[in-house]
């Protein structure tokens, strides 16, 4: 008897403009605005993050990208967006309660949260692990080969749930298809980040000059990814 190979969970990517309002976030994510002030829609803890980022802008931005992420979550889960549930997993090296972020009481939503300057990118996955990197080129400097690879490295990494536990340089990635790769592995031994389930791969994503993306998980060289602009940026 043959079992029927679906394709994984596809995975849904949102550029976000940080330098903007929340209201213009709201907007441009395409969502109607929930009631209450947007700094209402944040937990204790991330309002207290915020308050500890001493610059104006860092501050603001930082604000900026969790309202968002509240946004996409509560829209998903069909929740107000102060009714979504945020903890911390396990950290994979010592065990403590400072691993990556996710949602409680083991929701099956997966997301991944990455801010590079004025740009926020989000990305929700259902049932399968995911992780996102953004970076952006300095001013009138083309993006190099270096950077892409640390991207895709980062996202790599923050889709097995490891993140800087593990040495980025390490890891070695080899193209299996035109802008997707994979885990290079010398020999016959297995990788750290080795776990049950597919292996996973990562995807470059096509976002506007100087940013610098990809996104990674379980089966996604398989997978459909969907990456949403603002309208200012796709227009």
């Amino acid at each position: 008897m043959t079992t029927a190979l679906f394709p994984p969970a596809p995975v849904s990517t949102w550029l976000v403009p940080l330098d903007d309002t929340a209201d213009g976030v709201v907007a441009s994510l395409g969502l109607a605005r929930p009631e209450g002030a947007p700094a209402s829609w944040l937990d204790a803890d991330e309002r207290a993050r915020a308050a500890r980022l001493h610059d104006a802008t860092d501050r603001h931005r930082w604000l900026v990208s969790h309202v968002a992420l509240r946004l996409l979550l509560g829209a998903s889960l069909e929740v107000h967006p102060s009714a979504v549930e945020l903890v911390r997993e396990a950290c994979p090296r010592c065990g403590g309660p400072h691993g990556r972020p996710a949602l409680a009481s083991g929701r099956p939503l997966r997301f991944s949260l990455s801010r590079s300057e004025g740009h926020a990118l989000i990305a929700l996955r259902r049932g399968l692990d995911v992780g996102v990197d953004l970076e952006a080129a300095s001013a009138g400097i083309r993006p190099s080969g270096d950077l892409a690879r640390w991207v895709r490295t980062e996202a790599l990494l923050k889709s097995t749930g490891e993140g800087l536990t593990r040495d980025p340089d390490a890891v070695t990635l080899r193209p299996t298809a035109p802008g997707v790769w994979s885990e290079q592995v010398e020999g016959d031994a297995a990788p750290e980040s080795e776990l049950p389930g597919p292996a996973p791969t990562v995807a470059d994503l096509a976002l506007p000059s100087p940013l610098v993306a990809a996104v990674a998980g379980p089966g996604l060289d398989r997978a459909r990814v969907r990456v949403h602009l603002p309208a200012t940026a796709a227009a």
